[in-house]
């Protein structure tokens, strides 16, 4: 980083700013990152203090100057206002063209437990999408297991796949009866079918235009044996239901003897068709969010396998395709920082999440443990996009974007030749223009 390239925290520019209303000074006297300006990376909402401002929920408040907790996601509508997912304030936000952030919906209760979250509360959303209309919001609401809409103009939440239970349960049947666990990323196909990320079941799903769930990619495997039972099994059982309704549990081999098993993360090799391969995405009480899904103008779907390290495509044959990083080697994921300048099946990744398309063709996406935003152009070739990868921090504000530190950075999003940055573990929203 050049000494002479100045950088300016967000948490000292928000209170700059509000020192300076506070005194009734001139605003343009405080310093203001040109988010115009090609290859400026400048934050736009965030002090990066990870927290919630008292009263936010009705009062619109200086982006700048706004507390968040752990951002993951953001979607920008064509007037310019940027949805934002505050993940760990449990809260569907916006941030206007006027750069004020007002809240939208989520009240920060979670509600129930984990298995049973109230109907009126948002648990940990993780990724939102407009409906074909571009009038209401979709919301993959991961802790709660389900896929929620939001109306944009009346504010109502409505269900729309999943019971709530963390399971795996409804193919071929009504959308709304099925069990889902940890439903992290929503894509519309070609046709208008609903695709979701469902991660702990390490499949991708599909609903169609009558509401029906179907199974679309990846293999529900139970590997660990039960204690008398037969081993690995493609075709788990659902397990009994006990007092308190559907268990929601599965079980390989006799549900009698065991029934708490997970679909187990694995990997079946690429070039084979999508409906054998198998994914790895976290799962369990303490995974972290995974796996985002795209589809490209041709109607290939690209994924993250997230703890694979690996970017993947399934093509309009069916056929799943290594993108970036290396196989697993014996069953080890292989995992770090290497490769930029080479062959993106060449490199190492570490932990990535989400996607984002370029109109040139460019694939960028999150490469989360390594604190960056790397690229892979139309020719293979991988490269570093925003931040330092391999160095966590927070810095770079009105300089050059490979020259600033990220922070766990979970979500992207391409907008008009911008990049968004969900900047998660700083607890703020960035922005850089490319093009």
């Amino acid at each position: 980083m050049s000494s002479s390239t100045s950088f300016t925290s967000p948490l000292l520019l928000g209170l700059a700013l509000a020192l300076v209303a506070a005194l009734g000074g001139c605003e343009e006297d405080a310093p203001v990152c040109d988010t115009e300006a090609v290859g400026v990376l400048c934050t736009i909402a965030g002090n990066g203090e990870n927290g919630y401002d008292l009263k936010a929920d009705s009062t619109a408040i200086a982006a700048l100057a706004a507390k968040m907790s752990l951002p993951q996601d953001t979607l920008t509508a064509d007037d310019g206002t940027i949805y934002i997912l505050d993940w760990n304030n449990h809260r569907l936000r916006r941030l206007t063209p006027e750069g004020t952030l007002e809240w939208v919906a989520g009240r920060g209760e979670l509600g129930g437990s984990l298995d049973d979250p109230a109907n009126g509360d948002f648990n940990h959303p993780t990724n939102i999408i407009f409906d074909p209309s571009g009038e209401k919001i979709i919301m993959a609401a991961w802790h709660n297991s389900k896929v929620r809409v939001i109306d944009r103009v009346t504010g109502t939440v409505v269900d729309a796949c999943g019971d709530g239970k963390r399971a795996y349960f409804g193919d071929e049947g009504p959308a709304l009866t099925a069990s889902l666990d940890l439903p992290a990323s929503l894509a519309y196909d070609p046709a208008g079918n609903l695709v979701i990320m469902d991660q702990a079941n390490q499949v991708l799903r599909y609903v169609d235009a009558s509401d029906q769930i179907h199974h679309l990619a990846g293999r529900c495997v139970v590997d660990a044996p039960a204690p008398a039972g037969p081993g690995p099994c493609d075709a788990p059982v659902q397990c009994p239901d006990g007092p308190n309704g559907p268990s929601g549990k599965l079980a390989c081999g006799d549900p009698a003897v065991e029934c708490a098993k997970p679909c187990t993360p694995g990997y079946s090799g690429d070039d084979i068709p999508a409906t054998e391969m198998r994914m790895s995405q976290p799962f369990g009480q303490s995974a972290s969010p995974a796996g985002r899904i795209l589809f490209d103008p041709a109607g290939n779907l690209y994924f993250a396998d997230t703890a694979n390290h690996l970017i993947r495509m399934i093509d309009t044959d069916g056929i799943v395709r290594r993108i970036a990083g290396k196989a697993p080697v014996d069953g080890v994921p292989q995992s770090g920082y290497s490769g930029d300048g080479g062959p993106a099946v060449d490199a190492l990744l570490n932990f990535p999440v989400d996607l984002a398309l370029a109109d040139d063709g460019t694939l960028f996406f999150t490469d989360v443990r390594n604190n960056c935003v790397r690229s892979i152009g139309a020719d293979g070739i991988i490269a570093t996009a925003v931040g330092r990868c391999g160095e966590k921090g927070y810095e770079g504000d009105f300089g050059p974007p490979e020259e600033a530190l990220l922070s766990l950075p979970f979500g992207i999003e391409w907008v008009d030749g911008r990049l968004l940055i969900a900047d998660t573990g700083n607890s703020v929203i960035r922005s850089v223009r490319l093009r």
